[in-house]
């Protein structure tokens, strides 16, 4: 199964129709790209929480405190080690995904934080049997695929 991980990327016209009519599952981080009609949302933090269930239709699982909500899934099972997107790869990965595309470069906020995100998927992928790619020669350790390669190659 495939998955595609929706961060604040910019992407051009082309790749965003793609997203847009594709049927490859999409899991949108905090409350980026709601224009690729994400299939679910996820979140670390309960206020956050309220706040992308009161202004986004998806259904949002949260990692760290249970939202009493019929659109909110709590996955305790999922362990916050300091990055949403990360926690975003260990749920799906949780779901059975064996193929997920991260839209996203690792480019934001200080050094220090890139680098532990890099550590940690780094550390998700030598310990599970998945295949991880970034979208554009971002600052992850992972193979890169463009957006129509992921795509197509679920078609074929």
């Amino acid at each position: 199964m495939k998955a595609i991980i929706l961060t604040f990327a910019p992407i051009t016209e082309k790749e965003e129709k793609l997203l847009t009519d594709t049927k490859i599952f999409k899991l949108a981080i905090n409350g980026w790209a709601e224009y690729l009609k994400p299939d679910l949302r996820i979140v670390s933090d309960y206020n956050f929480g309220l706040y992308i269930l009161k202004n986004f239709p998806e259904k949002v699982v949260n990692i760290r405190e249970l939202i009493e909500h019929e659109r909110s899934i709590y996955e305790p099972n999922i362990r916050f080690k300091g990055s949403t997107l990360v926690a975003g790869v260990d749920y799906l990965i949780s779901k059975g995904f064996k193929d997920i595309l991260i839209l996203g470069d690792n480019t934001v906020r200080q050094d220090w934080f890139q680098k532990r995100i890099k550590k940690e998927i780094d550390l998700i992928v030598e310990s599970n049997d998945v295949n991880i790619y970034q979208y554009s020669n971002g600052n992850f350790n992972l193979k890169t695929k463009t957006v129509e390669q992921f795509i197509k190659e679920s078609e074929v």
